[in-house]
């Protein structure tokens, strides 16, 4: 998604500045049409193949709704940030940062200006644990810092508790999960969804491939037919001087009177002739896919109507 959405600034900015010819132009377009397709036509954005990513997907398995949800976060290392960027991606409003370090935790709550982190000491992390409906551990400390024993106290077995850890070692205490209530997982669990969601990608990558050989070789095709344009051109160009040629002759003929009053409609009729007349032997010529044809097709049509050097070049 991020390096589609860079090739598109990247597109618009060289349209802005005139900095794209008719085959960038056209290579552009078609690249964007075909990550749309990969997008719409398999799953491969779908399913989690980071820790962060999968510790999310995770509990919204367990609680759909994220914006209903009081989710407190421990910790504020770069794997919090990750987590903050998913939790609001997924429509979270209620979080809470718990952390040692209160600059720490102000400098992550900068990064996310819009979300109205909610900050807390240390100190209040057992207290908050009990009203939240999700928690997520990510600390360095080396020792457990939720166990059953700490935790109990401050539960109350009618309330549900959402627990991942995703620290190494862990911050909670396996035997946590024991307490009434309390839904704990760890890192090993979530590697499990990571390698699930790693296998399923790598099928969805296979299809992909298949729909962008699919894209590369209709370019391929729009690309050689422009050795068609310059002989296309150059032959509606000679025609269209014949026909205004013959036009204006028979306009003389037929006298100034006549001229003025069906000079549009016989103007109308000769253009509409010439067009028909050109318009199938154009679709063949640009649809031929064996090369060797097309362009014995084009010296033929070169040779019979005597058209000047066709030859020109499309950047």
């Amino acid at each position: 998604g991020q390096i589609l959405a860079q090739v598109k600034t990247t597109h618009k900015l060289a349209q802005k500045y005139d900095g794209l010819g008719r085959l960038l132009d056209r290579l552009f377009k078609n690249a964007l049409a075909a990550g749309k397709r990969v997008r719409t036509e398999t799953d491969i954005g779908t399913g989690a193949v980071s820790i962060s990513s999968a510790a999310v997907e995770l509990v919204q398995m367990q609680a759909p709704d994220l914006a209903m949800a009081h989710i407190v976060i421990v910790g504020a290392g770069k794997m919090a940030e990750l987590l903050v960027k998913h939790l609001l991606a997924k429509r979270a409003t209620n979080i809470t940062i718990i952390n040692r370090s209160t600059k720490r935790a102000q400098g992550l709550a900068q990064k996310f200006p819009q979300a109205s982190l909610d900050l807390q000491p240390l100190e209040a992390l057992l207290p908050a644990l009990a009203a939240a409906d999700i928690a997520f551990t990510s600390t360095g400390a080396t020792e457990p810092i939720v166990t059953p024993a700490n935790l109990e106290p401050y539960r109350s077995e009618a309330r549900s508790l959402l627990l991942v850890d995703i620290s190494v070692p862990l911050n909670v205490a396996p035997e946590t999960k024991e307490l009434p209530g309390v839904h704990a997982f760890n890192v090993d669990d979530l590697k499990a969804v990571v390698a699930q969601n790693a296998a399923q990608r790598r099928e969805m990558a296979q299809a992909a491939e298949t729909l962008l050989e699919e894209e590369v070789t209709a370019f391929e095709l729009w690309w050689r037919s422009l050795e068609t344009v310059p002989t296309i051109n150059s032959l509606r160009t000679k025609i269209e001087g014949i026909r205004e040629q013959e036009l204006e002759k028979a306009l003389s003929r037929l006298g100034t009177e006549f001229a003025d009053k069906h000079q549009e409609v016989i103007e109308a009729l000769t253009r509409g002739i010439v067009n028909k007349i050109l318009h199938d032997p154009m679709v063949q010529l640009r649809a031929q896919q064996d090369i060797e044809a097309r362009r014995h097709a084009l010296q033929s049509l070169q040779m019979l109507f005597n058209l000047e050097d066709c030859s020109e070049q499309y950047s």
